[in-house]
């Protein structure tokens, strides 16, 4: 007999995958399986199985029988509690983070706009958050596979789909972010078009965050996924569906640089605007070896950690999501130059002056830029002069002024940097990096 029972708290592949196992432990059950695009499992059994052991199979599995409709705010006090650990948690790795120096990793490298230790630590966030929960599932899947051909594996060689998926991964991420690179030269990317992708991106990073903490249901039921028809487009049916090989593994890995994971559309955002080939490349290949521990980590976790500790680690890990979501929008807001309402009058008016003023500044990579804040006339043509000490690194290579001035300028050791523009009506602008970060300001009066 075939029975179908709806399924409550489905949020991405892997849980087809635990609720499958789980159910085919029933008692009278044959075979089952599990579907998140209709919240449902379908068991074949040789006669009615006992309805309290199919709800303790999908209980023990961190989900519940059921169709109701989902609440905007959970009712669960367990989501809360764990929600705050989390903020407890990232609150004191930030802490120490930047006690320690770490942040001094983020200025290392001389990649424009983005930097290897960008790259890495953003890769290591997300391959315990976002690409754990989007990429996870496939490599679950490939495991599985694995497993089901080779029975009598030893837990070593059960973990080669894990580092076969992950080298491809690598080496896909290099070659693709160099192509994209080299298209960023054909159009690079100005600070408001960045600004505004940034913001959408970090829309998604921070919807994806709110899933993994579990404490806005409604939104945790709006799982993003990849598209049928993208999916069948890619292969990615085809390739799961298939007995497992080393060259699916392989595959999937490649296919995963076009998965919708929200930190690696950030990454690509840097790696276009790098206009760089060899940039672009490695961008988004140290980004893949960033991710490798967590993917590489599901292989070893998923055999000794419980399903209730593994959600515990996804909503802990949705709260870093959520962090970084707000620093990607808030530096997308920087890059768009946009202003505010101005209550206190818009400055002089009439033509602009005959002649150029000229501010100036210096960089270093011990102080950035000295002095940062100034006070100019409106409607005023400036040069805004950068006088290097040093060559810019990593994420702060580059100078810009959104708003005012929308290019990137490259900070290269003993050469000025003219930032040229014509101030207009009273207002605020900040200057930044071609990420967005905030370095200083200009108030226009």
């Amino acid at each position: 007999m075939r029975i179908v029972i709806p399924i409550e708290g489905m949020h991405c592949r892997s849980c087809e995958i635990t609720i499958k196992q789980n159910l085919e432990k029933v008692p009278r059950v044959i075979a089952a399986s599990a579907s998140l695009k209709t919240k449902s499992a379908t068991i074949e059994a040789i006669s009615q199985p006992n309805q309290a052991d199919l709800l303790k199979a999908v209980q023990s599995a961190g989900y519940n029988i059921g169709t109701a409709k989902q609440p905007w705010f959970s009712r669960n006090p367990a989501d809360y509690r764990d929600f705050c650990i989390g903020i407890l948690i990232i609150a004191t790795l930030a802490i120490a983070y930047n006690l320690f120096g770490f942040s001094k990793i983020i200025t290392t490298g001389s990649i424009t706009s983005g930097g290897l230790g960008v790259a890495l630590l953003t890769g290591l966030a997300a391959g315990v958050s976002t690409c754990m929960a989007l990429v996870g599932g496939l490599v679950l899947g490939l495991s599985a596979k694995h497993a089901e051909k080779h029975p009598t594996a030893t837990p070593l060689q059960k973990f080669r789909p894990h580092v076969f998926f992950n080298i491809s991964r690598i080496v896909a991420f290099f070659i693709l972010g160099g192509v994209i690179g080299t298209l960023g030269a054909t159009f690079q990317l100005q600070g408001a078009t960045l600004g505004v992708l940034l913001i959408i991106v970090g829309l998604v990073m921070l919807t994806l965050g709110l899933q993994l903490t579990k404490v806005m249901p409604r939104v945790s039921a709006g799982r993003l996924t990849l598209p049928p028809a993208i999916a069948n487009f890619l292969g990615l049916k085809k390739h799961t569906d298939k007995e497992y090989s080393h060259k699916n593994a392989m595959m999937l890995g490649a296919i995963s640089f076009f998965l919708p994971c929200g930190f690696t559309q950030v990454m690509q955002l840097y790696a276009i605007s790098s206009g760089s080939f060899i940039t672009g490349a490695l961008i988004m290949s140290i980004f893949a070896i960033g991710t490798a521990p967590g993917l590489l980590g599901i292989g070893g976790l998923t055999s000794v950690i419980k399903n209730k500790s593994s959600g515990r680690l996804f909503k802990i890990a949705g709260v870093a999501v959520i962090a970084m979501a707000l620093i990607n929008i808030s530096n997308g807001y920087n890059l768009t130059g946009f202003q505010l309402p101005s209550f206190g009058g818009q400055g002089a008016s009439g033509p602009v002056s005959d002649s150029v003023q000229t501010v100036e500044t210096t960089f270093t990579l011990a102080g950035d830029i000295n002095p940062k804040d100034f006070t100019l006339k409106s409607h005023t043509a400036y040069k805004f002069i950068v006088n290097s000490k040093d060559d810019g690194e990593g994420c702060m290579s580059t100078i810009m002024i959104p708003g005012l001035f929308d290019k990137p300028l490259v900070l290269e050791k003993n050469k000025q940097q003219i930032l040229s523009f014509t101030t207009q009506g009273a207002g605020s602008y900040k200057i930044t990096c071609a990420m967005g970060i905030n370095r200083g300001s200009i108030k226009v009066i």
